[in-house]
């Protein structure tokens, strides 16, 4: 059903203001492009067609979604019908969602978008992104912030694919699942425009590990599986740092490196090594595929491909090309759905093979990037093995219902029973889901076990030895960031403490920067206490500071005040029941003049009748038993 909501009507729970009979509707959408419906209505006696008016809201289904909502954005008519364009209703956010300076610093993707629309509840941004970036917003809209060619925009920071759900966008690492479908595309078919591209192939690898140490013998290379399948051979040198010789091993190689002690042993390793690249595809051609199911309809062939017609965008098909006899892969990277019929018209699927060259090249930038000067490894990169670990999962996932021997899904499917949820068990590990993805499409896998580890959202233990913990942040179970509970960041090294009483008043304890500062978080004025150490001349004293920071007392051995702001070194004694203060050291430091202006005016006076002057924090004057008067 295709429903359209007047302009003024935003109760988007209830049904439209009327129902529209339109002679076509379809959307078109494209992976990380552009979203837009397309309308033809006829000039029909009922009126309809007069409810088709710029700014109005059209709901019409969507893919896996009933129903989505359009805001029409441009309107033609004409003596026999009228003609309507309109974008996701998301994209209201471009007028309605200003950042004006908004830099969200060291944050994943979530946390990013969560800066990105605070202060507002109609829109909602979504994503599953762990990696950390920082961009500058500065006087944008939502839409040109998250989606546009802006080297600041979130995915050229953060990287991701778009997804618009109404009011909601999903920005994950990717969209779309791989189900398994499977297809043979006839290239001699007029229905299917088809691109084949060669030139990237590779069906022998002539492999070098660590110092370029190669395969003996009189063929020093690994030839494809699917060599025979091309009139020639394509022939690339590639390296493979993590295999070395023995002599070239060092003590910081880990269990990622594989060591030869024989040229047999290399031999294997580095055939080893090709095998596992040509698993990825790199023996396969690109391939791009444009496929107009409506008229693949009245072909023979129709029969193989009707699958694309339930196909969603991102979506992985698997495309056997008969003249090669070699499946390659592809995804659903553009859609033009029939919102009437309520499938595909037609679909193109583009090549996303795996490219090994530049892939090394990155994952060796990413490795740089994880580790730290001192050899510990950032919280924030080595959160990134769970999206490998999911990918893995997933494929895992897909070989469970053909080969349950492999893979086996155990799954209750009833939101409301108390067992909802699945588990997935095979030889690559497990996997745990609690939920479903936003678009109920498959389960939300957050929880993993493989032989490399366990990896888990939220893990609750008795007694764990942390003795190789060293980044992130470790929190007690009460912690409430402002009120209770304790923080350990083990990245900066920095310890808080929450306190609160039973009114709600509450406190903050730091240890940083070699210090200790004491927080009311209930007064923003006069509600701190700092100690801290000082430099004065080539000695260090502690500090105990109010405030501002810059005022307060301290004391040594040698009886160093800091006072209201003036350093004075000084003399200071008991002589029978009197005190005293010895005038000739007295010193003023200078440095500290500065912020005179913000100390007390008026007289510190002693037992023995000697006092200090002070105006604005500065000694001016005073007097002494002993040593007179003091200018």
């Amino acid at each position: 059903m295709i429903e359209i909501y007047n302009v003024d009507n935003m109760d988007f729970c209830m049904n439209g203001n009327i129902t529209l009979v339109p002679e076509s509707c379809v959307i078109d959408a494209e992976l990380n492009g552009t979203w837009e419906m397309r309308l033809e209505h006829p000039i029909d006696e009922d009126g309809r067609w007069r409810y088709v008016v710029e700014g109005a809201v059209i709901a019409a289904p969507f893919l896996t979604s009933k129903k989505q909502l359009y805001r029409i954005y441009w309107k033609r008519k004409e003596i026999t019908g009228i003609s309507a364009k309109a974008r996701p209703i998301f994209m209201d956010a471009s007028g309605e969602v200003f950042l004006n300076d908004v830099r969200p610093t060291t944050k994943n993707g979530q946390d990013a978008l969560n800066i990105m629309t605070e202060g507002q509840t109609k829109y909602k941004a979504v994503s599953n992104i762990i990696d950390v970036s920082t961009s500058y917003y500065i006087r944008k809209n939502l839409i040109e912030a998250i989606q546009s060619d802006a080297d600041q925009a979130f995915i050229n920071r953060w990287g991701g694919e778009v997804y618009y759900d109404n009011y909601t966008i999903y920005v994950n690492e990717r969209i779309g699942f791989d189900n398994g479908m499977r297809v043979e595309i006839g290239l001699n078919c007029e229905s299917i425009e088809a691109e084949i591209d060669m030139s990237s192939v590779t069906t022998r690898i002539v492999p070098t590990s660590y110092n370029g140490y190669g395969m003996n013998g009189e063929s020093p290379w690994v030839d494809s599986p699917l060599i025979n399948h091309y009139p020639v051979i394509y022939t690339k040198t590639v390296e493979f740092p993590e295999v070395k010789m023995r002599e070239d091993a060092s003590d910081s190689d880990d269990d990622t490196v594989t060591i030869c002690d024989t040229q047999e042993q290399l031999n294997a390793a580095l055939e080893k090594k090709c095998q596992e690249l040509f698993e990825t595809g790199i023996d396969k051609p690109t391939s791009n595929y444009k496929v107009d199911l409506i008229d693949l309809s009245k072909t023979e062939e129709y029969k193989d491909l009707k699958k694309l017609e339930t196909a969603g965008l991102g979506d992985t098909v698997h495309c056997k090309n008969p003249g090669l006899d070699i499946e390659t892969d592809g995804r659903i990277i553009k859609v033009a759905y029939d919102c009437i019929g309520e499938k595909n018209d037609s679909v193109e699927i583009g090549d996303f093979t795996y490219n090994y060259i530049n892939d090394l090249e990155a994952a060796l930038n990413r490795v740089d990037e994880a580790i730290n000067q001192n050899g510990t490894v950032k919280a924030e990169k080595v959160a990134g093995i769970l999206d490998g670990i999911r990918t893995q999962m997933r494929a895992q996932a897909t070989v469970a219902q053909p080969a349950a021997v492999r893979a086996t899904i155990f799954e209750d499917l009833n939101p409301n029973s108390p067992t909802y949820g699945a588990l997935c068990l095979g030889t690559m590990g497990f996997q745990i889901a609690y939920q479903r993805t936003a678009d109920d499409r498959e389960w939300d896998w957050r929880t993993f076990g493989t032989g490399r580890g366990f990896f888990a959202d939220f893990i609750t233990a008795g007694t764990m030895l942390a003795d190789r913990v060293r980044a992130g942040k470790l929190q007690s179970q009460d912690f409430v960031e402002g009120m209770s509970g304790f923080e350990l960041d083990l990245d900066t090294g920095i310890i808080t403490f929450y306190d609160s009483d039973e009114s709600g008043n509450a406190s903050k304890l730091v240890f940083a920067n070699g210090g200790l500062t004491i927080t009311n978080l209930n007064d923003d004025s006069d509600g701190k206490v700092s100690i801290r150490y000082q430099q004065v001349g080539d000695n260090y004293y502690p500090i105990i500071s109010g405030s501002d920071g810059d005022h307060g007392y301290s004391m040594n051995q040698n009886a160093l005040i800091y006072m209201i702001g003036t350093l004075i070194k000084t003399s200071i004694g008991i002589s029978g029941e009197k005190g005293y203060v010895n005038t000739e050291d007295l010193i003023i430091n200078e440095s500290i003049r500065a912020r005179g202006q913000y100390g007390l005016t008026g007289r510190a006076e002693f037992s023995d009748g000697s006092y200090m002057q002070y105006v604005c924090g500065l000694l001016v004057g005073g007097y002494t038993t002993e040593g007179g008067e003091i200018k």
